[in-house]
């Protein structure tokens, strides 16, 4: 019989190629992933792996098995969702992922405030801005801001985002005042990784600049604001941002409004601890001023 834990490491040394790249994966040792394959095919009685100088190859019955591997975790993760979404306890674990300036300023405070009359309810947050996937359970909730949530989602918007050109005193007394979004091309930028990429106003300044305009680049906007700070150059950041070591310059044109959104699977909308917290966030989120 295949222990069906063993499936897990089979599908990600077949994505990745390679053992190391599946152990960052999966958060185990490579010899961990490396054992496990032997043992499936042992039990298989078959390889499913070339090994190779530079990775792992599927075989042709490799490429067979993950077919099915493939249908079969999508089975076990519908039949979690379907038994979690039967849960009507205030009570358990909850999973949320943020960006890290989303998670600092806004989901402490409003977790701080949700435990008050929900004690029984433990909320985990997932600090990234990496488009976790949501139907492998990887989080129960996510909070991001994107003009298109995945359709297969269930989505609840918070406010639109703008976005405003920032700098720090220093470096405007060293190196000028740009006047306007068309005078950015004479200043030091400061770009993002393509983790963000999904927000449309970093994307228009990833394409709209350069290479030799960006001098640094951060995947959340904590840091962006931090390399800002230290004077590396201009930021674009969101219109409300707040740090007392930045001055904001003017409004990015063309105007972006990026949303920022609540997203939860539908298989999860009757577990009530999910239900309760989703409604608290956005609640307290929509009260805030962004």
């Amino acid at each position: 019989m295949i222990d069906w834990n063993d499936l897990p490491y089979f599908i990600a040394v077949a994505k990745s190629g390679t053992l190391m790249g599946a152990s960052k994966e999966l958060n185990v040792n490579h010899s961990t992933v490396f054992r496990r394959i032997n043992a499936i095919e042992e039990k298989l009685g078959t390889r499913l792996f070339e090994r190779l100088s530079e990775g792992y190859e599927l075989t042709r019955i490799g490429h067979t098995v993950l077919q099915h591997a493939q249908s079969a975790e999508d089975s076990i993760h519908s039949l979690e969702r379907a038994v979690a979404g039967k849960d009507f306890e205030l009570s358990g674990e909850i999973r949320v992922t943020a960006p890290m300036s989303i998670a600092e300023h806004l989901l402490v405070p409003c977790v701080a405030k949700f435990r008050i009359d929900h004690p029984r309810i433990c909320v985990n947050i997932i600090v990234s801005s990496a488009l976790y996937d949501l139907s492998l359970r990887d989080a129960d909730i996510a909070i991001r801001s994107t003009n298109n949530p995945p359709d297969y989602l269930i989505a609840r918007k918070v406010t639109d985002i703008t976005w405003s050109a920032y700098a720090s005193k220093t470096y405007l007394k060293k190196y000028g005042r740009p006047a306007n979004t068309k005078d950015l091309r004479k200043f030091d930028l400061i770009g993002v990784d393509e983790s963000l990429l999904t927000i449309e106003a970093y994307k228009w300044l990833m394409d709209h600049f350069s290479k030799d305009n960006f001098c640094c680049s951060a995947s959340d906007v904590k840091t962006i604001s931090s390399l800002c700070s230290e004077s590396l150059g201009v930021a674009v950041l969101p219109t409300n941002y707040f740090d007392k070591q930045l001055i904001k310059l003017f409004a990015i044109k063309p105007e972006f409004k990026d949303g920022l959104w609540i997203l939860t699977h539908p298989d999860l909308r009757q577990v009530a601890r999910i239900n309760e917290f989703s409604k608290f966030l956005h609640q307290y989120m929509s009260t805030i001023k962004l």
